[in-house]
């Protein structure tokens, strides 16, 4: 079985549609509970918030103008707690378990709320994880099986969780953290192109949702059966070097984006030697792309690990951000003409696509 990973990038927030007592001005009471601390920083960058609020009896109190489609920061030595200034009443602590007090329906409390559940949704996976690894009365393939039914189960829980939340505070800031768990777990540009659609000018102008916006659009452009998008850079040697002086010249290619500092990237270079070596004398070239690195470090690494195919040094941002390449390596294989055959291709999945076209 191969094993399957996951990671959230932010939590999702229970769905109440109903909010009470909102007004244009959000109030926050906090207690500091350390003695010796006399202002606390209060941040809200989106609002152009960052100021000191004075800390008198260990208390302090500011106004500042609602918004729940961002998110703040109270800090004070080495405790912090975020908030969302959502026109309600906050009640802050800051200590060794700072918390963010407010009316139950507000957008503050339901963050909280879903927070606290979707941490118990993972929390109940990896028990059950735990368990089905313990289990001595299985075989390894019937563990497996349970262990991918397990992930399947959770997968639609928090799928179904995560777009109750984004439905019912499509206008706030519940719905980026709804919608980042959603582009992990679903993993469909065109699913997550319509999500976004439901989302209210002002989330829709955030901008983590237009950056997730962007690179959707760029994989919907760059898709399987799409013909390939070119790009132009300078390399390590100053000479302008571009996609097309290898993609859809009549052969198939293989590129490899990657990295130096990318362990996985380092761990996939076995799996595309071994097909540079397999296929290169029955038409395949190969050709890694290096971005979001050093020419030096680019260099060095590739002559440890004996990459001794074609590359492209010091890509920059550019090619990541014309394929919507959000995780490196990234491992795409090109018909003849330049056609996009396969993209993200890991491990043995490599030899098994070029298998398709070349014997």
């Amino acid at each position: 079985m191969k094993i399957r990973t996951f990671l959230f990038a932010a939590a999702a927030v229970v769905a109440v549609s109903a909010c009470g007592g909102v007004s244009d001005t959000t109030r926050i009471a906090g207690v500091l509970e350390e003695e010796g601390l006399t202002e606390v920083n209060v941040m809200v960058e989106q609002l152009g918030i960052d100021t000191l609020v004075a800390v008198t009896g260990g208390r302090f109190a500011v106004e500042i103008p609602a918004d729940v489609t961002t998110m703040g920061i109270i800090a004070a030595g080495p405790y912090r707690a975020t908030f969302i200034p959502d026109g309600t009443k906050l009640k802050v602590v800051l200590g060794p378990e700072s918390s963010v007090k407010s009316s139950p329906n507000s957008v503050n409390a339901r963050f909280v709320e879903f927070s606290e559940k979707s941490i118990a949704i993972q929390e109940n996976f990896m028990t059950e994880v735990q368990n089905l690894q313990a289990k001595t009365d299985v075989t390894e393939e019937q563990r497996d099986s349970l262990l991918v039914a397990n992930y399947d189960r959770f997968t639609g829980e928090f799928i179904d969780f995560a777009r109750e939340a984004l439905a019912a505070n499509s206008d706030n800031i519940i719905a980026i953290s709804a919608l980042s768990s959603l582009a992990v777990l679903l993993q469909d540009d065109a699913q997550m192109d319509s999500l976004i659609n439901t989302l209210s000018p002002a989330i829709a102008a955030n901008k983590d949702v237009v950056v997730m916006k962007e690179g959707i659009r760029a994989r919907l452009e760059t898709a399987e059966g799409k013909m390939f998008k070119d790009f132009t850079v300078e390399d390590s040697d100053g000479k302008t070097v571009s996609l097309s002086d290898y993609v859809g010249k009549g052969k198939y290619v293989l590129v490899d984006f990657w990295a130096s500092w990318c362990g996985p990237c380092k761990a996939e270079i076995p799996n595309v030697k071994a097909a540079y070596d397999k296929y290169r004398k029955k038409g395949l070239d190969v050709l890694s792309v290096a971005v979001w690195d050093s020419p030096e470090a680019t260099k060095d690494t590739a002559k440890v690990y004996g990459v001794t195919w074609k590359q492209i040094i010091n890509a920059g941002q550019e090619p990541t951000e014309l394929y919507g390449i959000e995780g490196i390596p990234h491992v795409i294989l090109f018909g003849p003409d330049g056609t996009i055959l396969k993209r993200n291709l890991r491990g043995e999945e490599i030899d098994q696509e070029i298998s398709k076209y070349i014997r």
